[in-house]
């Protein structure tokens, strides 16, 4: 069985297969090991220690104002006009959480998950999750932080099925960092000093894009946004299994909070729209806290 990486959110974790008719030794010891480890899979693993709250840390007080958009492509200005309320401290981070479904295998149902999310371009972000449906119940988290990517996934919060690091999966997660931004409004404003400095581009009345350069990993992300500036879909070409390859984001609905407007729902997968797209993620908006 072949599997492929949905590296925005968990990775696909090879899923053991048992007898149809096991016998009844081997359903006792199943069972008293779930009792053992099942108890202990209600929680999220928030990554390595610490690590989640330096990127919880908040922003200068400098508050938003129209102004600061102007001469951006009218696009990106319309975009950040709606997605943060003049007179809005510009944030340094955003503490999410959702609900959802996400694809393990592309054979098999989509799975129920629970998330949270701490992110904080460009120094990073931890993405942790949990399986909620089945006796499959997978935990763990996928990171960027330190200038290194991460991912770290557990069978009942107890038994390792995935631990990946290195240059690919640093340069996969660079790039997701730099895309997510969408979910950061105020680190999109143009602001003196910044580093690194993110560049808008115009490509026509519905578009713009945004480009930052990230752990040497150059990401141009193409954001398409409505006549009001709600984002649609945002995309850019992201390392997959030794190759670029377009990632895309579908956006719905609105999640307001602390004056800022985010979408409220999001999917997610590789080449959206091609017959062969890979839409693996769902999830919606349950909480939101910018700092």
């Amino acid at each position: 069985m072949s599997w492929r990486a949905p590296e925005f959110s968990a990775s696909p974790f090879p899923v053991p297969t048992f007898p149809s008719r096991p016998a009844p030794w081997s359903l006792l010891a199943a069972g008293t090991v779930l009792l053992l480890v099942l108890p202990g899979c209600g929680g999220f693993d928030r990554g390595p220690g610490g690590t989640w709250d330096e990127l919880s840390r908040g922003g200068d007080g400098e508050r938003f104002e129209p102004g600061m958009v102007e001469g951006l492509p009218e696009p990106a200005r319309r975009f950040l006009l709606q997605a943060i309320e003049p007179g809005t401290p510009l944030a340094r981070s955003v503490d999410v959480s959702m609900e959802g479904t996400i694809v393990l295998d592309p054979e098999r149902d989509p799975l129920p998950m629970l998330a949270v999310q701490v992110l904080s371009p460009p120094d990073g972000f931890i993405w942790s999750a949990r399986t909620t449906g089945g006796l499959m119940r997978i935990r763990g988290y996928d990171r960027y932080s330190g200038g290194e990517g991460e991912m770290r996934w557990k069978l009942f919060g107890v038994i390792p099925v995935m631990r990946a690091t290195g240059p690919d999966v640093t340069r996969s997660a660079a790039a997701r960092m730099a895309m997510e931004g969408v979910m950061v409004p105020s680190w999109l404003v143009p602001r003196e000093g910044a580093e690194p400095a993110v560049r808008w581009e115009d490509v026509d009345g519905d578009h713009a894009r945004f480009v930052v350069t990230v752990a040497g990993e150059r990401v141009a992300t193409t954001v398409r946004v409505d006549a009001e500036g709600r984002p649609l879909r945002a995309w850019a070409d992201r390392w997959n299994e030794g190759k670029y390859e377009r990632f895309q984001v579908e956006f719905d609905g609105e999640f307001q909070a602390g004056g800022y407007r985010l979408p409220g729902v999001i999917e997610a997968g590789w080449r959206l729209g091609d017959p062969d797209e890979f839409r693996f993620f769902r999830a919606r908006l349950t909480g939101v806290t910018f700092r």
